[in-house]
This record gives structure tokens, C-alpha cells and sequence, in this order.
């Protein structure tokens, strides 16, 4: 399935307004990417809702993880 150029110019778009409405993920990606993709890392994620209803995950990283990593982060690299 391939990709309309219409929609990945969308897609860009919405990506950029949500990068400017939320500045500070991008550096905790970059910052992770850069020092934390090593086998054995855990990464957690928690949603909270406006009333306080939590949901949790997390995953620990392993060898397949960090090569499927590295990949998509050579990817954006090269674009």
C-alpha cells in the first residue's frame, strides 16, 4: 500500500503542529535514542485521564528491539 503524497504532506503537517504543542517530547526522544537504546532498557509509559483513571505499560528492550531501533532512526536519518 503506498502512500498518497497528499497524505504524507498531511501527516507532516499534523506532526509539526504536534511537535510545537508539545516541545519537550522530541528532546526526551532524542535524549533516549542517543543514551538509552541498550538490551536490558525499560520503557514505561503511563496515560492519566482528566479523572484520574491511570494506564500503564512498559517494555524492556532486547536485541531484536535495538536493531528494529536503530533502523527506523537510520531511516529519518537519511530523509
Amino acid at each position: 500500500m503506498a502512500l498518497n503524497p497528499f497524505q504524507l504532506l498531511q501527516f507532516q503537517q499534523m506532526l509539526e503542529t504536534f511537535r510545537h504543542s508539545h516541545p519537550k517530547l522530541p528532546l526526551f526522544f532524542q535524549a533516549v535514542s542517543q543514551n538509552a537504546l541498550v538490551e536490558g532498557t525499560i520503557i514505561e509509559i503511563t496515560a492519566k485521564t482528566p479523572e484520574g483513571k491511570e494506564y500503564c505499560t512498559n517494555i524492556k528492550l532486547n536485541a531484536s528491539d535495538i536493531q528494529t531501533l536503530e533502523s527506523i532512526k537510520r531511516m529519518k536519518e537519511q530523509s
